[in-house]
């Protein structure tokens, strides 16, 4: 890799996004993967020499192959490949300044387009299924118990999977019931906790005799994202497919759906723009659709065809 790409490349993981952006590290590392992927495509894919990875040489043609070797080889979703192209975007936004030789390919290179990602279809359960998830979970065992502990938890305060596996023991403040939940960009948000979050903690912190660091951990490390999946995976005994996200899509259901202000529910998810948290509120607009279309009688049958009604067509047209 010549100096002026190699350089940049490293102020930028380095310095710009811990220092400058101060990113977290789960993001930082989602960067370093977008280039160790582009990197390893030029090499081994292009042919390229490391000395050849250049301004000049890596083009928006070449960006474009690699976005489509990251769906069609790779099979990379649509959302990741989008990851993948921001990541590089921030970094060629990065280099604009001082690279005024190569602005034109730079610029070419940011004008690339995110492409159109067809949204998921949001699960969450209903409270009769979730209600049925906690009740099945065993709890004549250890295991069990802190199994029910985390899933509460995890729905309560609608946490996301990343900020539940970083949850320390500081973190928690059982007195006054609220917890301290560490997002994305490493934003911090206060989150209340129900009584019954509140005494399955105190139980689950007394029986595991924990003093100190991660509330869910093995042998004081913190347990991985696979953690909490493995723990859904053994505990879930109904027909959805379920993720650790599917709680936190409930809370946010469950809350609209009782009338509670979106603005609260916002705070609550740790949202950025109110728009995000407006895809729940569509959720809840659909139910109710559905719900008064079920319940109406069913009268089409009964109505006549108009576009065979030359007669009545004219009459109105005539109007």
């Amino acid at each position: 890799m010549n100096k002026n790409f190699s350089y940049y490349l490293s102020k930028f993981l380095k310095d710009y996004l811990i220092v400058e952006r101060n990113m977290s590290k789960h993001t930082i590392r989602s960067y370093k993967k977008a280039f160790q992927i582009l990197i390893d495509f030029l090499v081994n894919i292009k042919g390229f020499q490391l000395k050849d990875i250049t301004f000049e040489k890596v083009t928006r043609d070449i960006i474009l192959e690699f976005l489509n070797y990251l769906e069609d080889d790779k099979k990379n979703n649509i959302r990741t490949r989008n990851q993948r192209l921001a990541s590089i975007k921030s970094f060629y936004q990065y280099c604009a300044i001082d690279e005024i030789e190569n602005i034109d390919n730079i610029r070419k290179i940011l004008s690339i387009k995110a492409k159109k990602e067809v949204k998921k279809v949001m699960t969450y359960l209903t409270e009769e299924e979730l209600n049925k998830v906690f009740n099945n979970i065993d709890t004549t065992t250890i295991k069990g118990r802190r199994n029910l502990t985390l899933l509460v938890l995890l729905y309560d305060t609608a946490a996301r999977a990343s900020e539940m596996i970083n949850l320390k023991l500081e973190d928690i403040h059982l007195e006054e019931k609220y917890i301290i939940l560490t997002g994305k960009g490493n934003k911090q948000r206060i989150v209340s906790m129900m009584d019954q979050t509140q005494q399955l903690l105190i139980k689950y912190i007394k029986e595991n005799n924990i003093t100190t660091g991660y509330l869910f951990n093995k042998k004081g490390r913190k347990m991985n994202n696979d953690f909490i999946k493995d723990i859904i995976k053994s505990s879930i005994k109904i027909e959805k497919i379920i993720s650790p996200h599917t709680f936190r899509h409930t809370r946010a259901v469950h809350l609209l759906d009782k009338g509670v202000n979106i603005v609260y529910i916002q705070e609550l998810l740790g949202h950025a723009s109110i728009n995000t948290t407006m895809e729940y509120a569509k959720v809840i607009e659909k139910e109710k659709f559905e719900a008064i279309k079920k319940a109406n009688p069913q009268i089409d049958d009964q109505l006549s065809d108009w576009n065979d009604n030359a007669d009545l067509l004219s009459q109105l047209l005539s109007l």
